[in-house]
Formats: C-alpha cells, structure tokens, sequence
C-alpha cells in the first residue's frame, strides 16, 4: 500500500518536471506550485474558528485591488470593446480571475494577477487614447481644409457668412465630442 503512494507521488512528480521542461521553468513552476497550494491550505484553515487566529496570510493588497479596479472602469467606458475586442475580452477574464482569488483570500495570487491587470489596462488604455488622438487630428486636417475653402469664398451678405460661421462651429463641436462619424457625414454637407 505504501509503495503504491510512493509511485504516486514519483509520477506526479515527474509529470510535473515534464510539463516544466525549460530550464527556468522547472523551479519557478515547482515553487509556485507550493505556493499557490501553501496559500489555498492557509486561507481555508483561516476561516476554522480555533486554528484561524493562529494563521497569517498574505496581507491583502487593497490599494492595488483599489487602482485595478479604477482602471477596468475607464476601460468599460473606453471604446476598447469595440476597438480591441480580443484584448479587452483576454483582460476581463483575467480581472474576474484576480476578483475571485481575492474574494477567496488567496492574496499572493491576487496580488500577481492584479499587477498583470493593471499593466495590460493601461496598455490598452493607452492604445485607445492613441487610437482617438489620430482620429482627431485627422478630423482637424479636414476641418482646416474646408474651413479655408469657405472662407475664401465670396460670401454674399451677412445671412451667408452666419451660415458659415455656424457650419464650421458645428463641426468644431463634433471635433471636440469625439463624434468622428457625425463629423464626417456633416463635413460632406455644403451650408449653402
């Protein structure tokens, strides 16, 4: 019986070292193999009423946590869903990974998949704000264009030039909201 327990755990061990070929990977997988199972151990004993007192986990990075979640805000308002969906999709499955090591008290987890999160959401916000600064200037280009070409026209009374003053300050608002597509259909209009 106990020979069957000892080529159990040689084979376990040995699957292990296998999955880990690399050279690097075998002792970072195998300590955070004992890691990940260290903290899951004490975060369940934590929770019994005697032994609990006696455990210590982790300290819990709330101001992470904290940050995280901030940024995962701004990038649910971001354009990033449509924009880089893959991304966005391959992140969120990551947050609710680092929510629930962290609802479980698994806090070293935690703390590493947050620090993943917030690198990449900033990465990705970062992206979406380079993505919407191209779309602006681009859109201030065309604006310019077309605000020369008007103005170098012969305008014909006062009813006119309000006409386009008002088109050019249109379009300047839509500029300056961010409604590209609004801008473009508008920009093909004439005020006359």
């Amino acid at each position: 019986m106990m020979l069957k327990i000892v080529k159990g755990f040689t084979l376990i061990f040995l699957g292990i070292l296998l999955i880990a070929c690399e050279k690097g990977k075998i002792t970072s997988s195998l300590s955070d193999f004992k890691d990940t199972t260290l903290e899951k151990v004490k975060a369940n004993l934590s929770g019994l009423p005697f032994l609990g007192r006696f455990i210590k986990l982790h300290p819990a990075p709330k101001e992470l946590y904290k940050k995280t979640e901030e940024k995962m805000a701004l990038l649910n308002l971001s354009q990033a869903k449509d924009l880089y969906p893959q991304e966005y999709a391959e992140l969120s499955k990551k947050w609710e990974r680092a929510k629930a090591y962290y609802k479980k008290k698994y806090f070293l987890s935690a703390e590493k998949v947050l620090k993943e999160v917030l690198k990449s959401a900033e990465e990705l916000l970062n992206k979406v704000e380079d993505y919407n600064r191209n779309l602006k200037e681009k859109a201030l280009l065309k604006y310019k264009e077309r605000e020369k070409a008007l103005l170098e026209k012969s305008l014909k009374g006062e009813k006119e030039i309000v006409k386009v003053r008002l088109y050019l300050w249109r379009l300047k608002n839509l500029i300056e909201l961010g409604k590209y597509d609004e801008f473009e259909k508008e920009l093909e209009k004439t005020p006359f």
